[in-house]
């Protein structure tokens, strides 16, 4: 009995430390494509005005839960969460 609680409590440290380096790992990618036109595709459940909505900006800063862009044709400046994010295509600049 002790050998599986070990077992089940290993494997679930393992899942938090996978998630923790998936999320490490999109903020890195994130901040190396900073400057580069970037879509975002969003949805947001229980809105009765609005499902799902895309979002086209310049990456200015990619946070921990967040990533604000810059719409550079009105100046436009919006904070996105990634809770709402449901994918990402980006326009590279080299």
């Amino acid at each position: 009995m002790g050998e599986a609680r070990r077992n089940v409590r290993r494997s679930s440290q393992a899942q938090r430390c996978r998630k923790g380096i998936r999320k490490a790992s999109f903020q890195r990618w994130l901040k190396s494509v900073r400057g580069n036109l970037a879509t975002f595709h969003m949805t947001y459940p229980n809105n009765s005005q609005w499902n799902a909505r895309t979002f086209q900006g310049v990456i200015v800063t990619p946070g921990a839960d967040y990533v604000v862009i810059m719409d550079e044709a009105t100046g436009r400046t919006e904070l996105l969460l990634y809770r709402n994010l449901d994918y990402v295509t980006i326009d590279l600049i080299y």
